[in-house]
């Protein structure tokens, strides 16, 4: 210690003339050597450096950025009241936010909401609201706003999309903090209802039911208190918009959004979409088909992918063909059905196989691989068991005379005798699939057509348009259905499966009638605990599958092309296409760099 402190006393900066002096001393070879060396150090010690800097130093968001997003079609009703096709939702979820808010693993989180208890009985459900919730003008956003959005709702007069699900619940103010929602019944789920936006009572107020979807609040100055809010609105030639220019809400309450532009153009086709994405006019497009995603991934896009709640399968009415209450038949099909095939030939791989009638965003098929592969042979012996017979045209069929050999004793002698026995009318084993006029619609029904012959059996196909087709929905005019549910809510399970749902306007298209599955919808729509729920429908899933009133085939993904540059994007389940923003706050475009000590604060002054 006494020597360095020692050191440190005579210690000096050397002046010029001493450098100038030592430079000197040195031969020019010497002074060649000493400069090379210098160089050399200084070049390692700034290497050195920055090497231990950099593994203290941890990525970060950043503040700024812009992205643009292509979208098909184009919004009008920029309103969570009135938005009814997808580029209505996309809008409005950006800039509206309700109570509570989803998550991408389909839980639910505060928003506006600060709190909220539910009654003992499932009935009852009263939130606070936040004390510093805003609407994107600066205005406080109170109870009042809560009541009037949800009274706009079920006006009969503005026709909501969201009525159905209010029906039955009346709101009251307790305070200008305090909203109190009764239901008339336990709803499994209503708290999804309370992600509905809120709309501001101080613009809407004058607006008249008649009025209410021509006003342009529902566009170029919607207001509401979502991440982003409306900064100008480009129309096309028809006064229509077509690209809305929006910009972070700095008072969004889940947290200030890194990205601080964002720009959402309507395209009428995918084609459009996809030309204008290759050709970097944007930089992320939604809802792409999977034919287009191997493409879009080799130009150097991310493709994202999420779980949609949807189920596409062949449903089957036997009431218009009885060889389909023939369980062993169905039971045939099922073995001869190679789901991955269809998948892998139609999706590009982009689809999940499924067995079960209850979608993933609700409770994971833990058997669907025991079906991810067919056997023909197994499906061959079923039929042939149960008496369906090959003929010389390749068709199975059942019934109609058959000679059998019988042997018999007359004394000592066994006679061996031909006898002819009358098995009733012949039945042939052929039926038709009906389905809509769409390339993947059709292909998946053409691959089942041509799956199930292998088995004997004749199909026909019968395609539809829109129009018609619904109409044959509606009437039960089909014997074979291939077609999808969408799965939103548990509550929709009761009406795809439960038997009073079979008839127009019920959505039973599979008319299945089974009361004890009866018994565990009606108990499951009452149920509030997830796990008692859960193990009714598991109940519900082993009688579907040994009834079987529909070939449950595929789940399709949806995806989502994204550049490379933008992160934390977490999609997790979709029940929209609009649900990929629910997280949009937390995406970013820029980075920045922080030493790892300062990263914890970071995160917590940031959320």
């Amino acid at each position: 210690m006494h020597n360095f402190l020692t050191f440190l006393k005579e210690f000096h900066i050397p002046k010029k003339k001493e450098l100038l002096d030592a430079r000197a001393s040195f031969s020019r070879k010497e002074l060649s050597t000493f400069t090379t060396f210098l160089v050399i150090s200084i070049i390692t010690m700034i290497v050195m450096v920055n090497k231990v800097n950099n593994s203290f130093m941890v990525e970060i968001p950043a503040k700024g950025g812009k992205i643009t997003e292509g979208i098909i079609g184009m919004p009008t009703l920029v309103n969570p009241v009135l938005a009814l096709t997808d580029a209505d939702k996309d809008l409005t979820s950006l800039v509206y936010s309700g109570l509570m808010r989803k998550t991408s693993d389909g839980d639910f989180i505060n928003d506006l909401a600060e709190s909220y208890t539910v009654s003992s009985d499932g009935m009852t459900y009263t939130f606070i609201i936040k004390e510093n919730a805003r609407f994107q003008d600066g205005t406080k956003l109170t109870a009042d706003d809560i009541v009037f959005t949800i009274e706009k709702i079920k006006d009969p007069l503005i026709k909501s999309p969201r009525r159905i699900g209010w029906d039955g619940v009346s709101i009251n103010k307790k305070d200008d903090r305090t909203v109190v929602f009764i239901l008339k019944q336990p709803y499994i789920s209503f708290i999804d209802n309370t992600t509905t936006g809120i709309l501001p009572m101080h613009i809407w107020k004058n607006i008249t039911s008649a009025e209410f979807s021509l006003s342009t609040l529902n566009n170029i100055k919607a207001i509401g208190s979502g991440p982003y809010k409306i900064s100008s609105v480009s129309k096309n030639k028809d006064g229509v918009p077509e690209q809305y220019n929006l910009e972070k809400f700095n008072d969004f309450l889940l947290g200030e959004p890194h990205i601080k532009d964002l720009s959402i153009i309507s395209y009428s086709n995918e084609k459009d979409l996809v030309d204008s994405l290759l050709s970097n006019r944007i930089n992320q497009a939604s809802g792409i088909s999977p034919e287009n995603a191997t493409k879009i991934q080799s130009y150097g896009y991310n493709i994202n992918t999420a779980n949609l709640p949807r189920i596409f399968g062949l449903f089957f009415n036997s009431n218009n063909n009885k060889i389909l209450q023939d369980k062993d038949i169905i039971k045939a099909f099922d073995k001869a059905l190679n789901r991955q095939e269809v998948i892998d030939k139609v999706l590009s791989g982009y689809a999940d196989p499924i067995h079960d009638p209850i979608p993933e965003t609700i409770k994971k098929d833990e058997s669907v691989k025991r079906y991810l592969t067919s056997s023909i042979d197994e499906a061959r012996d079923i039929l042939e068991k149960s008496g369906w017979k090959q003929g010389v045209d390749g068709i199975r069929s059942k019934g109609g005379s058959t000679t059998v050999t019988k042997t018999k004793k007359v004394g000592k002698k066994t006679i061996t005798e031909k006898v002819v026995v009358n098995n009733g009318p012949v039945t042939r084993l052929s039926f038709s699939i009906t389905t809509g006029d769409t390339p993947e619609l059709k292909n998946v029904a053409n691959i089942i057509k041509e799956q199930l012959e292998k088995l004997g059996v004749s199909i026909e196909i019968k395609i539809y348009e829109t129009g018609p087709l619904n109409n044959i929905i509606r009437s039960r005019d089909y014997e074979g259905l291939f077609f999808g549910q969408i799965v939103n809510h548990e509550s929709d399970l009761f009406s795809f499966w439960h038997s009073s749902q079979r008839n127009d306007p019920g959505l039973n298209i599979a008319m299945y009638s089974n009361k004890n599955v009866d018994s565990l919808l009606e108990s499951a729509q009452k149920t509030l605990k997830t796990d008692d729920r859960l193990a009714k429908y598991q109940d519900f899933i082993k009688e579907f599958n040994i009834d079987i009133p529909a070939l449950l085939i595929y789940s399709p993904k949806y995806l989502y092309a994204t550049s490379l540059k933008l992160n934390n994007i977490n999609l997790g389940t979709l029940t929209t296409p609009s649900d990929r923003f629910l997280s949009i706050y937390k995406w970013y475009a820029d980075t920045d760099h922080i030493w790892k000590i300062f990263a914890k604060s970071y995160t917590t002054n940031t959320k």
